[in-house]
């Protein structure tokens, strides 16, 4: 279950924010991703926000708005606007310190009287400082998504939640800045001239990578366990540097279609948990249904170690929850 006294009190009178633990000297350069995220193109106000896509659109605008219009007006209006600002959905913008448990909520729509506040040290129910995992995302990626249990405003209850942040000079302070929406499971379409690994290869994106896995994991709940020779082997789910794999909760491999040494298990597997700093991200993975997750692995297609964005998603196959992966490689 999750820990209701890790996220603070609930109703109105203060949140948990999506809080960072910030970079150590400059953060890196976000990740870009094949087209432009850009709010002269898209826009989209709170009210609106209902999807993964929808949220990364939102902190973009939000981004572009405190460049166009400076810090004062952004602060007023993250507070006080309809348009960064409804139910749930609102702009947070977060201090980035090197000193574990000293970021401070610079600004805070939900509460204001915590802005300048410490948060202090905070575990959530995946193992580790919930904070430690912005920073090590904020520090390695310059953007990305962090999955945690919330209070949901609208009903009062700890509820999955999913934030998306981008790092931001804040009137000179390193600092981040997003938001978070609960999450849903969204359907893909599974052409296989559309949705193949080669495909993924050519021409990454996080849109790509979700399909791919979401396909891939409608061939592993109709047929099951025998499903796993295919996804492993298959040219259409393993291509170059993506391949599928396939564990169970617990971190036990079933299948790995990753050339470099199948037999050693996947990257996920209880023996890289150090990869993510002791963060149970199988647990978040069970707990979400989907998760990006972000990481260093060897890329067996140049045995260099890159950093790796992956997309992870559970599945029930004959009763048996299973957690399917995928992932590309950025440098």
């Amino acid at each position: 279950m999750m820990k209701r006294t890790v996220l603070g009190r609930m109703g109105s009178s203060w949140l948990l924010p999506l809080v960072l633990i910030p970079l150590t000297g400059a953060a890196q350069t976000p990740i870009s991703y094949p087209g432009p995220l850009t709010c002269a193109d898209q826009s989209v106000v709170a009210r609106a926000v209902e999807t993964p896509k929808d949220a990364e659109v939102f902190v973009q605008c939000a981004y572009e708005y405190v460049q166009e219009m400076g810090f004062d007006e952004a602060r007023r209006a993250f507070h006080e606007d309809e348009r960064w600002k409804y139910g749930p959905i609102y702009v947070f913008v977060a201090e980035l310190t090197p000193v574990p448990g000293a970021s401070r909520a610079l600004v805070q729509p939900p509460d204001p009287s915590r802005e300048g506040t410490p948060w202090g040290f905070l575990r959530d129910d995946y193992g580790n400082d919930l904070m430690s995992e912005f920073y090590r995302i904020g520090s390695g990626f310059g953007d990305g998504w962090v999955y945690y249990a919330f209070t949901n405003p609208l009903t009062g209850s700890i509820e999955p939640k999913a934030s998306y942040f981008k790092t931001i000079d804040w009137e000179g302070i390193p600092a981040a800045i997003g938001a978070g929406i609960y999450r849903r499971d969204l359907p893909g379409t599974c052409r296989s001239e559309e949705v193949n690994a080669a495909m993924l290869g050519s021409d990454p994106s996080r849109e790509r990578l979700q399909e791919f896995v979401r396909c891939a994991a409608m061939e592993l709940d109709s047929k099951g366990y025998f499903a796993s020779v295919s996804l492993a082997n298959d040219p259409r789910w393993r291509s170059g540097s993506i391949y599928l794999f396939g564990l169970d909760t617990y971190g036990y491999t079933f299948f790995s279609g990753s050339p470099a040494n199948p037999l050693i298990g996947s990257e996920l597997s209880s023996a890289y948990i150090d990869s993510f700093g002791g963060r149970n991200v199988l647990a978040a993975a069970d707990a979400f249904g989907e998760t990006f997750l972000y990481y260093s692995n060897r890329n067996p297609a140049t045995n260099q170690w890159q950093r790796k964005v992956t997309f992870v998603k559970r599945v029930t196959s004959f009763g048996v929850p299973v957690l399917i992966g995928a992932g590309f490689y950025l440098d």
